[in-house]
């Protein structure tokens, strides 16, 4: 049911007609996939709004939304800010920002990564917390309502995450271009802008691993489900194309390409997988949580740009053309592969977390 709205009202072709436009994606559409789907919320409780599901059953709506390079802010609003209020927020707190994100009303989005270090700062203000400092590389950062900011108060040997509106005093937000044209980024400036803290003081840390965590297991479930397309893209093009009169899929180099495609995808789906069923568990710790997270983004990264690569060779020259997609889906497996922690970095962590 997700692929067929999917194909039907945010295929390919719409998401690069989408990508030259400001927000890239068509809010009416996004609103139609919170009202008749249901897709903003799987992971949200329903007495907040969302389907009351898990991590499982968002990261199948993830998986078919990489099919087609889909989405806009989902991974940013559906999945990390999410994710980071369930994890961070009071129970007060999470019933009045859930429901507005779950029926799509309202995006949200996760600002972590800084230019110059961790230099964001947060202090209490005549009953108000304010928040100055520097966030690079927001994901759909222009197109939110309302962002989640990690900053650290003086004195304090934690950060916190706090919420704060866009159209709030002090809030600067620029579009800035990425690789993947079909994922938007902005830099945010801070200047005293008021904000709200999600929890207690310097106590975030574990809610941003987790949530983080999560982002990069997401993060395998689009690139599982792009990587199935770019393979189905080779396929059909070698079963096509002929040269010396014969289908270039006759030819025994291609024929090896796409079974080495085909083995990589297959493993990596396995890893994907379990990494949802292990982030679906209630209870799930830190420990497990983060070695399924290593594991699944690693794998998927490899698989992806490998499908997305040998995508583009099949196709030969005219594979790089802004005519064909082969381009979008290789821009997106490199960007992909970089976000949240490339391979080398997850395969490290999880040596070094298994003790060797």
């Amino acid at each position: 049911m997700v692929r067929r709205f999917v194909e039907e009202r945010w295929p390919i072709g719409e998401v690069r007609r989408l990508s030259e436009t400001e927000t890239g994606f068509d809010r009416a559409v996004w609103k139609q996939m919170a009202a008749e789907l249901g897709l903003q919320g799987p992971a949200i409780p329903e007495a907040h709004g969302g389907q009351g599901f898990g991590f499982l059953e968002l990261a199948i709506a993830l998986e078919e939304l990489g099919r087609q390079l889909a989405g806009g802010p989902f991974l940013a609003s559906a999945c990390l800010a999410t994710h980071a209020i369930l994890a961070a927020a009071s129970p007060a707190q999470r019933a009045a920002l859930l429901p507005a994100i779950a029926s799509g009303e309202a995006l949200a989005a996760l600002a972590v990564l800084e230019p110059d270090g961790v230099t964001s700062s947060c202090r209490s203000a005549e009953g108000r917390w304010r928040v100055t400092g520097a966030k690079a590389g927001v994901i759909d950062g222009q197109n939110a309502d309302l962002l989640l900011v990690a900053a650290r108060a003086p004195g304090s040997a934690g950060s916190s995450l706090l919420a704060i509106r866009t159209d709030a005093p002090g809030v600067v937000l620029r579009p800035t271009e990425g690789l993947d044209l079909t994922r938007k980024l902005a830099d945010l400036e801070l200047d005293d802008a008021p904000a709200e803290r999600l929890g207690g003081p310097g106590d975030a840390g574990p809610a941003l691993a987790r949530a983080l965590d999560l982002a990069a297991i997401a993060l395998a479930a689009e690139s599982v489900g792009a990587a199935a397309r770019c393979l189905e893209s080779a396929v059909d093009y070698a079963k096509s194309r002929v040269q010396f009169a014969r289908p270039i899929g006759s030819f025994q180099a291609i024929q090896h390409k796409v079974a080495e495609v085909m083995l990589e995808l297959e493993s990596a789906r396995s890893a994907a997988y379990w990494s949802w069923w292990v982030a679906s568990q209630p209870g799930s710790d830190a420990a497990a949580l983060a070695e399924a997270a290593s594991v699944a983004k690693s794998a998927c990264s490899d698989a992806f740009l490998r499908a997305a690569a040998e995508n583009l060779h099949i196709h030969g020259g005219i594979g790089f053309t802004w005519e064909f997609d082969c381009h979008l889906y290789y821009r997106r497996a490199k960007a992909s592969e970089l976000l949240f922690g490339d391979p080398v970095h997850h395969r490290a962590r999880l040596a070094a977390q298994l003790g060797f």
